[in-house]
């Protein structure tokens, strides 16, 4: 099982290989050792697994590659390793850049109806599609379907992560966004030189996130390193290195 670091997981499945079709700029899931690690998931054992274990946990689904890429349509992986995780007290995140999760709408609202803790997920870097991210849905189309997994009565949140310097502005997607979001997870670029991007000066997020804190407590949203509702968590090491 794919224990994580995530300061707001205690696991996370990944159900398809890496690279991840998607070709994020910014992706490490590109990376040849990640292709190593991830050359044979086995996520519906991984969810069994899990759902014997009694201890509540946080599941993420998924952080290496993206469990709602095209393939899913035919191939339905992610819904089998959710199907099996609904069975459990687990609380389980799906976590995606994809609008076909949409296709899944009716089933979760079954599962949420039968009481499973069950979040939504969208990683959003900008309010508007960037070149970055070629072949996921754009940003627009994502934060559609946050809307409409909030009007279903999906619990939404959304990974500001990476935060690009001069085109991921958090004020943006959060103004776009608080009506229908329950929490907020924000975080830095990371190898920003390995991925290209120029490197970035030492407290360049800092006055930002003065502001960004300024504007969650405004719309009412706390601090909160895991999952709640109206709550929000600025990962560790983008308050550790601002």
């Amino acid at each position: 099982m794919g224990k994580t670091n995530v300061e707001y997981a205690t696991d996370q499945i990944t159900v398809y290989p890496a690279p991840c079709p998607f070709k994020c700029r910014y992706c490490w899931s590109q990376d040849p050792l990640w292709i190593h690690r991830t050359k044979n998931p086995n996520p519906i054992w991984e969810a069994e697994q899990l759902s014997r274990v009694r201890k509540p946990k946080t599941v993420v689904v998924s952080f290496t590659t993206d469990p709602y890429q095209p393939r899913e349509l035919a191939e339905r992986k992610t819904l089998e390793t959710l199907t099996v995780l609904a069975a459990s007290d687990h609380k389980v995140m799906v976590l995606t850049k994809s609008c076909v999760v949409e296709t899944d709408f009716p089933q979760f609202a079954k599962w949420v109806q039968n009481r499973m803790d069950l979040w939504l997920g969208m990683t959003l870097t900008s309010v508007v599609a960037i070149d970055d991210e070629p072949l996921a849905s754009p940003n627009p189309l994502r934060i559609k379907t946050l809307q409409n997994a909030h009007n279903i009565g999906l619990k939404t949140w959304v990974s500001i992560e990476p935060w690009i310097p001069d085109k991921t502005f958090p004020r943006q997607i959060i103004e776009a966004t608080h009506g229908f979001v329950d929490w907020y997870v924000i975080g830095r670029l990371d190898y920003e030189t390995r991925h290209g991007y120029t490197k970035i000066p030492k407290g360049y997020y800092r006055e930002e996130l003065k502001w960004v804190r300024a504007l969650f407590d405004e719309f009412g949203f706390s601090p909160s390193s895991k999952p709640c509702e109206r709550g929000y968590h600025i990962k560790r090491q983008l308050q550790e290195n601002p």
